[in-house]
């Protein structure tokens, strides 16, 4: 049964473990606007109950498929970046703002061999 498959993908420099309807919140804007179903295509490791497929270093696109879609594309919390010398009349204020994804995964489906 698909319900009960986890995955390893590697998305936007990480690694997550993954099942059905989890939600990612990515540090990366992709190129796909918000209601879009994406293909997560570097899947590393599937398992189930009984079973588990390991990618030597990834599995193949035929073997296995997640989908995701792209729930909601936002900017993060501003956070500053204060410099600050004393006595020297020297300050550098930089407020570093950063994009986020949130993704939610929607199949995550393994041909049977």
């Amino acid at each position: 049964r698909s319900s009960d498959l986890f995955a390893v993908i590697h998305f936007a420099s990480r690694q997550w473990k993954v099942t059905n309807e989890d939600l990612i919140l990515s540090h990366a804007d992709i190129d796909a606007k918000c209601g879009d179903k994406i293909r997560l295509e570097k899947v590393l490791l599937v398992g189930g109950d009984d079973f588990t497929l390991i990618g030597k270093p990834l599995l193949d696109r035929d073997h296995v498929r997640v989908e995701a879609t792209v729930i909601e594309k936002t900017e993060s919390c501003p956070k500053i970046h204060m410099r600050f010398w004393k006595r020297h009349r020297y300050q550098r204020k930089r407020i570093i703002v950063h994009p986020q994804t949130l993704l939610r995964i929607n199949t995550i489906d393994r041909k049977s061999t």
